[in-house]
């Protein structure tokens, strides 16, 4: 209990209803505002006497007064928060949002490697401009009294919480449509296309995903919802993706690989040449430095050519006894 109504009225708990109504008109002569006074002293002095000069009500005050933690009609846990707190309430607000929305997005490697920008088309929900999301002609809600939430104390002694609600009559609207919009049907909100505008980094990775607030659903009194995008890098004909390496893997004649040849690596938009050394290895990589995908640090990976051995199908006679001869031959022997 924060006031003690004895004290304001400057009289002591065995004060008659006489002495206490003496008392309140002594000090009203002092502290009324209409002489001077000062309004909230008076509103104390006010307070103190309408407790006082009712018998259940003083009979009440002074049961809490002697047993300040009782239950059933003891003192307001605000008070007692207060009284031990310094008034320090932790406040909880539920703020109403719109829906997230999530939305995978599939790239090509080409649009990674060149950092290209694009236009992501999506449906979400907006507030209509017709009733600017009221659903219509409509009246402020006597629950919430226009807020569109209920605020509630929760809590103990120790520990009390403000926690607020959307309102469950409005649904956190804060007004009651009479008349529906035509436009909306009373919803509030239209299904729009939007487009937004997004530049594929470099140093994106598949599965990676990107958040952009309040792009998702927006709802009337309220916070919009974000949009989620998951962005997956579609499958190549020629390259796999291996961190930020690129690997290209050609099929090439035996003899190619044993003799030596060129390899040309249509990279994209162009060409490169890749040179396979005679003797080469089946499996053998050949690494051209700089030229994988970016890494978020600036750099780049690299790009691996593994040539793949590919054998014919058949041989004619001449080209069985060539092999023939080969094969008998010292460096076909290690």
């Amino acid at each position: 209990m924060n006031k003690d109504y004895y004290k304001i009225l400057n009289i002591n708990s065995e004060s008659s209803q006489d002495e206490i109504k003496k008392a309140f008109r002594s000090l009203s002569k002092k502290h009324h505002p209409d002489k001077g006074g000062d309004e909230n002293t008076f509103k104390e002095m006010s307070e103190a006497y309408d407790t006082l000069s009712d018998p259940k009500k003083r009979q009440k005050y002074d049961h809490q007064r002697q047993n300040p933690f009782a239950g059933g009609g003891g003192p307001n846990m605000e008070d007692i928060f207060n009284q031990f707190f310094g008034g320090n309430q932790r406040r909880k607000q539920n703020i109403r949002r719109g829906a997230n929305l999530n939305i995978p997005l599939v790239v090509k490697l080409e649009d990674v490697y060149f950092e290209v920008s694009k236009k992501l088309k999506y449906k979400r929900k907006l507030l209509c401009r017709t009733c600017h999301g009221t659903g219509g002609e409509s009246i402020v809600c006597g629950s919430c009294r226009g807020r569109g939430k209920i605020e509630q104390m929760v809590g103990n002694a120790f520990f009390r919480q403000v926690v607020s609600q959307p309102c469950h009559i409005c649904n956190g609207k804060g007004k009651i449509v009479q008349k529906a919009c035509n436009t909306c049907n009373s919803e509030g909100l239209i299904l729009e296309d939007t487009i937004l505008d997004f530049k594929i980094p470099g140093d994106l990775q598949t599965g990676q995903g990107y958040t952009f607030r309040s792009m998702g659903n927006e709802i009337p009194n309220g916070q919009n919802g974000d949009l989620n995008i998951e962005v997956v890098i579609q499958s190549h004909e020629n390259f796999k993706i291996i961190n930020r390496d690129l690997v290209y893997e050609p099929k090439i004649p035996i003899l190619q690989l044993i003799l030596g040849t060129k390899i040309e690596v249509p990279f994209f938009n162009s060409k490169l040449t890749v040179n396979i050394p005679p003797t080469s290895k089946p499996g053998q990589t050949f690494n051209v430095r700089g030229k994988g995908l970016k890494i978020n640090n600036g750099s780049f990976g690299d790009l691996y050519v593994k040539p793949q051995v590919i054998a014919p199908n058949k041989l004619n006679q001449k080209e069985k006894e060539l092999l023939s001869q080969l094969a008998i031959s010292e460096n076909f022997r290690e």
